[in-house]
């Protein structure tokens, strides 16, 4: 039982989230508290704690935030303890604080809601335009929680995408609306000029910087040229001459405004310096028909950012995991000529060369003249949780990474944290 609430439900990700939803509860309990009426609420301070969740929310999945966490997680020296090691590792689940903060700025502008609606029928504020503006914002942040909850989102991820993008843009537009109309409103009271109101409220200055997060990573929207390597009909491979920082992964499009696809950037595996490639299989609608009908040129945004497996540097020794396509997010680690660790690699999948072709599989040897690489196809799948523990305890290693489908990765992660053993993969509930 302690197992299961400290490694599933009450996981990393879940207990930033919880952290964070706590402590806005308690805020709002003690905001409650000492103005003792719903009346005396001031709708500025409720407006500040609004936008201060929604900016944190929206700037750590900033593409530079990101990085920005990675790289100080990278300054964390080997001869570090390895318990600290460990719990650095786990800032690839700063997911909680997103969906914390977007969750918790919600819950502000619910009470925001109510003490408007209440203002209003109660002749405090007279303003028509106000109520209905926050009726509709209350509606679209409900809307935009709803539809990422994690059974929606892996069900209808294409709904989810593009309810995200355009509710939230619309929701920072209207916010800007709703501001410049309670700025106008105190202005008047107060007999002083809406610039003024505006310098004086943090709510002002955390949507400046909502509106540039938002719009920051579209500066960096670009059209790159692809070449592609047909490896099956199961994969393609598209190489780039573009360079990107190691250990880093960019999104694909072919519609910008509609859906963004990530992975992981290998390294030429020819000893070019320039450029790289990525590795698409076919894992649905849209990796399908790029395996069979690849484009030359598809759009990337924002900057490359690395991944989860990019926290496998500050560990000396370690165990990664894939099955299938999951190799590709993998090489972009073992393949590197920057890789500071050794590891062990344990892959499996149907008919791994046929697939991805010899060259995949020379690379992997390379990296791990050893590697168990297993043909399920041939061989039946394999005990998969067995195979990882084995791995670990005949390489001493410190640490396992799995990139694997959702249900073998957060099996493989349980059992071996469940032993004590740190275990890295994916988060999808973000």
């Amino acid at each position: 039982l302690i197992r299961i609430l400290r490694h599933t439900i009450w996981d990393v990700y879940r207990r930033l989230f919880s952290l964070v939803l706590i402590t806005n509860v308690m805020a709002l309990v003690v905001l409650f508290c000492r103005s003792g009426d719903i009346l005396q609420l001031d709708t500025w301070n409720l407006a500040t704690a609004v936008s201060a969740n929604i900016f944190v929310a929206t700037a750590i999945r900033q593409d530079k935030v990101q990085i920005i966490m990675y790289r100080l997680a990278w300054l964390v020296p080997h001869s570090a303890p390895l318990r600290l090691r460990r719990i650095i590792a786990k800032v690839y689940e700063n997911g909680g604080v997103h969906s914390g903060c977007s969750v918790a700025g919600t819950m502000w502008f619910l009470a925001l809601t109510v003490v408007v609606s209440v203002h209003f029928t109660q002749r405090i504020l007279t303003s028509r335009c106000v109520l209905v503006l926050t009726c509709i914002l209350q509606g679209l942040l409900l809307l935009i929680v709803a539809l990422a909850h994690p059974t929606f989102r892996a069900r209808y991820h294409n709904y989810f995408e593009i309810s995200h993008r355009f509710a939230g843009w619309t929701v920072i537009a209207l916010f800007w609306v709703e501001l410049g109309l309670l700025a106008n409103t105190t202005a008047q009271k107060a007999h002083v000029t809406v610039g003024y109101v505006f310098a004086r409220q943090p709510s002002f200055w955390f949507l400046v910087l909502m509106t540039l997060h938002a719009i920051m990573p579209w500066l960096f929207l670009r059209r790159w040229e692809f070449q592609a390597e047909d490896l099956s009909k199961h994969a393609v491979r598209l190489h780039f001459k573009h360079n990107v920082g190691p250990f880093t992964g960019i999104a694909i499009s072919r519609s910008p405004l509609l859906e963004w696809h990530p992975f992981a950037t290998m390294p030429s595996l020819n000893g070019e310096r320039d450029g790289g490639s990525i590795i698409v299989s076919n894992a649905g609608d849209w990796t399908k028909a790029t395996v069979m009908n690849p484009r030359k040129n598809y759009w990337v945004k924002g900057i490359p950012k690395p991944g989860v497996l990019g926290l496998s540097l500050i560990f000396k020794r370690v165990v990664i995991v894939t099955t299938g396509s999951g190799i590709g997010p993998c090489l972009s680690i073992i393949a590197s000529p920057y890789r500071r660790m050794s590891c062990r690699i344990l892959w499996a999948g149907p008919r791994p060369e046929h697939v991805f072709g010899p060259e995949i599989v020379r690379s992997v040897r390379k990296a791990d003249p050893d590697a168990v690489i297993i043909d399920s196809r041939a061989n039946g799948r394999p005990d998969m949780v067995a195979l990882t523990y084995r791995l670990y305890v005949e390489s001493a290693a410190q640490a396992v990474f799995v990139i694997s489908n959702p249900v073998l990765t957060r099996k493989i992660v349980y059992s071996m944290e469940s032993r004590g053993i740190p275990a890295f993969g994916p988060i999808w509930d973000s």
